[in-house]
């Protein structure tokens, strides 16, 4: 299977290392921000950069709209993963256009309030996973997977 992981950097990073027993047994590529701690966190990795700010950046939006199109059409695939946070919204979009399937994981420290991400790639996902139950209320069709970290 091929698996391609989008996220931000920081804490949406840190939630998806932890399942390196998963994703290390599979082809996979990565986007995110170039940063520091993401290229040390990513070195042996496969990584496209993407458009820093997201979160309610309209113009970056739109730019990693454009990344999603031709990064999504080289790697091809089987499933994007993510936590988000606004990076994920434009390859979710364009990965349905595609057909390939997406996995939304919504944040471990938004327990009783649902990020604008998880809000705008509810209805995109193939599978949406929470982490608290309480999350259960903004998304009553997700699987409750428990807290990652």
């Amino acid at each position: 299977m091929k698996i391609m992981l989008v996220t931000s950097a920081g804490g949406h990073l840190a939630q998806l290392l932890p399942l390196d027993d998963w994703w290390r047994a599979h082809a996979r590529s990565w986007v995110t921000f170039r940063r520091p701690e993401v290229e040390a966190a990513l070195a042996s990795e496969e990584v496209t950069w993407c458009y820093f700010p997201t979160t309610r950046n309209i113009p970056n939006a739109f730019k990693n709209l454009l990344l999603a199109w031709p990064t999504l059409r080289r790697f091809r695939p089987d499933v994007v993963v993510s936590v988000g946070a606004g990076v994920s919204v434009p390859f979710f979009v364009v990965a349905k256009l595609l057909q390939i399937h997406t996995v939304y994981i919504e944040c471990f420290d938004r327990i009783t309030m649902p990020t604008l991400s998880g809000r705008l790639c509810y209805p995109l996902s193939d599978v949406f996973c929470v982490q608290w139950e309480e999350q259960m209320r903004y998304y009553p069709d997700a699987i409750n997977i428990g807290p990652i970290l």
